[in-house]
C-alpha cells in the first residue's frame, strides 16, 4: 500500500481530513440517541474525579485564607475583653482583629458574625464583589462594611444600602462572594467606635518576631499588659510557625486522600469506557470495513475514532462543569467545592488525557496486523 504522502497533495490531504470529520459528525447526528448514552456514561464516570479536583481546590483556598507570608516568623495572642485598647511594642509590626456575634433586630433578631480588621491585617481578604476598604477607611474608621453574599441575598441588601450595627448606620460597599465566609467585615477602628460598649469581644493580635527569644519577649510583654485590665481574659498564645506547619501538613494530607480518590475513580472510568468503546467498535465492524473498501486507511480510521471519543468527552466534560455546583448545593456541599479557573483547567486536561488513553487502548485492540482483511470480510 502506498503512503498517503506520496500520492496526495496538501490540498487533497486537507479535504480528505475534512471529509472524514464530516462523516463522524453526520454519524453522531444520525445516531444521536446512542451517542447520548455514550455521553451519559462518560459523564457519570467523570463526575467524581471532577468533584475530587474541585474539593482539592477548595482545601487549597481554605489554606490560602488561613495563612499569610512569613507566618512562621510571628506569634499570635488571643484574648476576650470589652475594651479595644491593644498593647503596642515599639519597632514591632503587628495586626489586630476583633470578632463578636451581633443581634440584628431588623432581620428578625438574626445573629451574625461581625469581624473588624485593621490596616495591617496580615491574612488575605476574601473575594469581594464591589470594592474593599481603602486605607483611609481602615485608618480613620469609615462607616462602611462588607456583607457576605448569602445574607445579602437573604435580606435583599445591595451595594450602597445602609444597615444598623450597634445603633450606627454603616454603608455596604461590597459583598463577599466566598461561600465559606458568613458574616460582616468592617474596619477595626469603626468597630472600636460603634461597638465600644460591647463585652466578650474576641481579639487576636499577631506580632512579627524573627527569633524564638523575640517571640517569648513579645508574648510576655503583651500578656502582662493585658492582665492589667480586669475585664480581659487571655485565651492563649500560638506560635505562627506551628500553625503554618500544621496548615501545610493538612493541605498535603487533603491532597493525597482526594488525589487517590480521583485516581481510583479515573481508573474505573477508563476500564468501564474501554469496555463500552470496544463493544461499540465491534458493532461497527461492517461500517469500518466499508470505509476501508472505499479507500480509507487505518490511520484515517484511527483519527475518526479519536475524533468521536474527543467529541463525546468534550460534551460530557461540559455537562459535568454545568452540573457540579448545582449538585453540590443540593447536597449542601457548596463550601466543599471550588470550581475556579485552575480546577476547570485541571479537570479538562485530565478528561482529555483519559480520552487519549482510551483511544490508544481501543485502537491497539481493534487495529491489528490483519485488521484490514478482517474488516473487509465483515463488509462483504
Amino acid at each position: 500500500m502506498r503512503r498517503r504522502g506520496d500520492s496526495l497533495s496538501r490540498t487533497e490531504e486537507f479535504w480528505r481530513w475534512g471529509y472524514s470529520y464530516r462523516q463522524v459528525c453526520l454519524k453522531i447526528w444520525h445516531q444521536k440517541k446512542r451517542y447520548l448514552l455514550y455521553i451519559l456514561s462518560f459523564y457519570i464516570g467523570l463526575l467524581f474525579p471532577a468533584f475530587c479536583i474541585a474539593n482539592i481546590r477548595s482545601a487549597d483556598q481554605v489554606i490560602y485564607y488561613t495563612t499569610f507570608d512569613n507566618m512562621e516568623d510571628s506569634v499570635q495572642v488571643d484574648w476576650f475583653g470589652g475594651g479595644f485598647d491593644v498593647p503596642k511594642i515599639e519597632g514591632t509590626e503587628y495586626s489586630v482583629s476583633a470578632y463578636y456575634q451581633e443581634d440584628f433586630p431588623q432581620w428578625n433578631h438574626q445573629y451574625m458574625a461581625v469581624k473588624g480588621v485593621d490596616e495591617h491585617y496580615f491574612y488575605p481578604l476574601p473575594e469581594i464583589s464591589g470594592r474593599g476598604f481603602d486605607e483611609e477607611e481602615l485608618r480613620e474608621g469609615g462607616r462602611v462594611c462588607l456583607l457576605d453574599k448569602k445574607n445579602a441575598k437573604r435580606y435583599d441588601c445591595r451595594v450602597g444600602d445602609r444597615i444598623t450595627v450597634c445603633g450606627e448606620k454603616l454603608r455596604i460597599i461590597g459583598t463577599i462572594t466566598d461561600v465559606k465566609f458568613e458574616g460582616m467585615l468592617l474596619p477595626f477602628k469603626t468597630m472600636k467606635e460603634v461597638c465600644r460598649n460591647k463585652q466578650n469581644v474576641q481579639f487576636s493580635g499577631i506580632f512579627r518576631a524573627d527569633t524564638e527569644e523575640e517571640k517569648a519577649r513579645i508574648t510576655a510583654f503583651v500578656t502582662e499588659e493585658l492582665e492589667k485590665y480586669e475585664d480581659v481574659e487571655v485565651q492563649g498564645v500560638i506560635d505562627g510557625r506551628t500553625v503554618y506547619e500544621n496548615a501545610l501538613a493538612t493541605k498535603r494530607q487533603w491532597r493525597t486522600v482526594r488525589g487517590i480518590g480521583a485516581a481510583v475513580s479515573a481508573l474505573f472510568f477508563l476500564m468501564n469506557e474501554t469496555v463500552v468503546l470496544m463493544g461499540k467498535a465491534k458493532k461497527e465492524r461492517q461500517t469500518i470495513g466499508i470505509h476501508m473498501a472505499l479507500g480509507a486507511t487505518e490511520g484515517e480510521m484511527k483519527r475518526m475514532l479519536f475524533f468521536e471519543t474527543l467529541l463525546v468527552t468534550f460534551f460530557s466534560a461540559m455537562l459535568v462543569l454545568a452540573t457540579l455546583l448545582p449538585f453540590a448545593r443540593l447536597a449542601s456541599l457548596e463550601s466543599a467545592v471550588q470550581l475556579d479557573h485552575t480546577a476547570v483547567v485541571w479537570f479538562l486536561a485530565s478528561a482529555f488525557f483519559m480520552c487519549e488513553v482510551l483511544t490508544v487502548v481501543v485502537m491497539k485492540r481493534i487495529f491489528t496486523g490483519e485488521s484490514r482483511h478482517v474488516y473487509l470480510r465483515e463488509s462483504l
